[in-house]
């Protein structure tokens, strides 16, 4: 065993555990503020600091009663426009779905939707149903398992916005379930139910798949999170919450009150926090509201290296980072499909930027990604497409493109984001379509490459927040490319020469641009993640005219292939102006004018290697 003083650089912690064990530290429950009506077999929505609770059982009767949590108590806001229990609920407190449930006398398929202030009602299910659970947003859900009124059923519908359509069974029929209430329409798990039951299968937008089961089986009970990161917690008689890790379940904090037949605000976006409210236990309806908190480990991966010594063991440990294999998962849908659009920010906030739509038309639409779902915000100024943005979601920039159709005429003018609108600006230099960008703030862009008719250019311009400057010219002119990165380290892959798909790639380091190794498929409209030393590239339109789906990613050396995207697409765009090959996003694209938002990551787990002489 090394000495103290042997391992240097290092401040080592005196632990009586260790520090990354199995669980979720520092998990509690705490008192929230009191629903204003004790009810059980209701429904919610939402997060732990903005829920709403709908409907349920006042015994005997059943209420339509709508009730908005602010983080610290709740307000009695517009009822529903059927009172039932035994219903599921989805989305957010602005914008939700009560779905099905029970009427007095009836199982029922109603579908109401809320918009902040109304409910209205929607397509109904295409079968009654109640006890249900469900997953997503207001238009793209999911909603699964459930009782007709006569028996347990496993059917699965999935709702686009507008209607609702039969997909795959689960493959155990069963009710009174619950499932990972912030997952969305492609990526959920369900679990426990009527028996009751530890059962847990995960759906990947296709077909359900039978993973690792609850430690203590349980029905009536409530959920929340992701598919890979969730809580499962109380039921009849039970009190435990257990935490999901896209693996396992492990027991972690117990609620303060045994309850059954309560609801969720969504659970919050993953195992850290959520919402528990109303219910069933003795002596009766439970108004009380408890909120799930897990304290942030200061042992994590961001503390790689970090030392410890186990009292109890007589080990010297250091925390070590394991990357995994990066993969594609489906994200929250845009709520106006669209390609040839621009794009700007990270993975978890990021924003989608006018375009063409379906009718073949430009948009001054501009929606915003929370990493779970996206909302619409203030429209752009001028119509266009082929354009580019850069910055993050409270101040942002958008150059250049050219008007519809076709190649239309070029577009000159900048328009700068300040979070709340959008403001014309001073004019780029030379108009043009199909160009790259890269920045991370409304000051400070670049843009590079690009044509306008059969001209293609590789000039660069450079924006300081008041004006565009023309620098040093790319090395290669093209076209219907891709960059990213900062206005100080850049990246430009791919494009069309006017003569070929392009396997060029540059780089830039604030002053000029440098060849670099090559990308491995030969591509132009694709779209990327990165700076000069790590970079992601992905999807796009190779020779004669194939789509692709192949993502390749770049270590500052050289380029390798890795998993492709889930749907083939091009004219997308992507968030992660700072960029990564461990996160990345991609949404919209062609063909049909994509509406799919799918995010990358490389899991990056921590592990505790014993330090020996």
């Amino acid at each position: 065993m090394a000495e103290y003083k042997a391992i240097h650089g290092f401040t080592v912690q005196n632990r009586t555990s260790d520090p990354l064990a199995p669980g979720i530290p520092g998990a509690t429950w705490a008192s929230g503020g009191n629903l204003n009506t004790a009810r059980s077999e209701l429904a919610g929505a939402g997060v732990q600091t903005a829920a709403i609770a709908f409907g349920g059982l006042v015994y005997p009767p059943r209420v339509g009663i709508n009730e908005l949590y602010d983080g610290t108590s709740w307000t009695e806001v517009g009822d529903m426009n059927t009172a039932r229990s035994t219903h599921t609920g989805l989305g957010i407190s602005t914008a939700a779905l009560a779905v099905g449930g029970q009427t007095p006398g009836a199982v029922v398929a109603i579908n109401e939707s809320w918009n902040g202030s109304t409910w209205t009602e929607v397509a109904d299910l295409n079968a009654v149903k109640q006890n249900m659970s469900g997953s997503g947003i207001t238009t793209a859900a999911l909603v699964f398992a459930g009782n007709n009124g006569t028996a347990n059923v496993a059917t699965n519908e999935v709702w686009n916005g507008t209607s609702w359509t039969e997909v795959a069974d689960l493959n155990a029929a069963r009710s009174d379930i619950a499932s990972s209430t912030n997952g969305t329409s492609t990526a959920t798990i369900a679990f426990g139910g009527g028996g009751p039951s530890a059962a847990n299968e995960s759906w990947n937008g296709t077909s359900w798949t039978e993973v690792a089961d609850l430690n203590t089986a349980r029905q009536n009970l409530a959920g929340g999170g992701t598919s890979t990161a969730a809580l499962a917690f109380g039921g009849e008689t039970v009190t435990n919450t257990e935490s999901w890790d896209g693996t396992s379940w492990t027991e972690v904090a117990e609620l303060a009150t045994a309850r059954y037949d309560l609801n969720t605000g969504g659970g919050g976006a993953s195992s850290s926090l959520a919402l528990a409210f109303g219910g069933n236990a003795p002596p009766g309806k439970q108004n009380a509201t408890e909120e799930f908190t897990a304290a942030q480990s200061t042992d994590t991966v961001q503390n790689i290296g970090q030392v410890f010594y186990r009292s109890d063991t007589g080990d010297m440990k250091v925390t070590l980072n394991v990357l995994g294999t990066g993969a594609w998962a489906s994200g929250g849908n845009l709520n106006t499909g669209r390609d040839s659009h621009a794009g700007y920010g990270i993975q978890t906030a990021a924003g989608a930027v006018t375009g063409r739509t379906a009718s073949n038309t430009g948009t001054v639409n501009h929606e915003q990604y929370d990493g779970s779902a996206w909302s619409e915000e203030a429209n752009i100024n001028t119509v266009r497409w082929l354009c580019e943005a850069a910055g993050v979601q409270s101040s942002a920039i958008l150059f250049a493109g050219s008007t519809l159709p076709n190649s239309g005429s070029p577009l000159v003018n900048t328009e700068v984001w300040n979070g709340s609108a959008w403001a014309e600006d001073a004019d780029v230099n030379t108009g043009r379509r199909s160009l790259g960008g890269a920045g991370i703030v409304s000051t400070a862009a670049l843009a590079y490459g690009g044509l306008m008719g059969s001209s293609y250019y590789n000039n660069t311009e450079i924006w300081n927040g008041s004006s565009w400057t023309e620098v040093n010219n790319l090395n290669t002119a093209r076209g219907y490319t891709t960059g990213g990165g900062t206005s100080t380290d850049s990246i430009f892959a791919g494009g069309y020469t006017g003569t070929a798909h392009s396997n060029h790639f540059e780089t830039w380091n604030g002053t000029s641009w440098s060849e670099a190794a090559e990308i491995n498929t030969s591509r132009n409209s694709t779209s990327s993640s990165g700076i000069s030393t790590n970079a992601l590239l992905f999807g796009g339109n190779t020779p004669p005219n194939n789509t692709v789906a192949i993502t390749e990613s770049w270590n500052g050396t050289s380029w390798t292939e890795v998993a492709d995207l889930s749907t083939a697409r091009y004219d997308h765009n992507s968030g992660g102006a700072t960029g990564s090959n461990v996160s990345a996003i991609a949404f919209g694209g062609y063909p049909n004018y994509m509406v799919t938002t799918e995010e990358w990551t490389v899991p990056q787990t921590a592990t505790n290697s014993t330090i020996t002489d």
